[in-house]
């Protein structure tokens, strides 16, 4: 019975878990613009900057992929938000 309820829920946990992944990229792009609104841009990005470079990310990701997978946006993606919001 576990089993079919697995299968079941299936579908809709997967929808579940794109809406997480959507609700905490806006928390992410909230968050940076709060610190812009503090004056901290600038430390914001080098802070981000140095965990990218710390953690070997790699920059560079597919906008769709990241969208569907990822919890934080990527790097740059973060970088052209604060700077479209200057």
């Amino acid at each position: 019975m576990m089993i079919t309820f697995q299968y079941i829920f299936m579908p809709y946990n997967e929808v579940l878990g794109f809406i997480m992944i959507i609700w905490s990229r806006h928390c992410e792009f909230q968050a940076d613009f709060f610190a812009k609104q503090l004056k901290r841009a600038t430390e914001l990005k080098s802070a981000l900057i140095k965990l990218n470079k710390d953690n070997l990310g790699f920059p560079v990701t597919d906008w769709l992929y990241s969208t569907f997978n990822y919890s934080h946006p990527p790097l740059l993606e973060r970088l052209k938000a604060m700077e479209k919001v200057e």
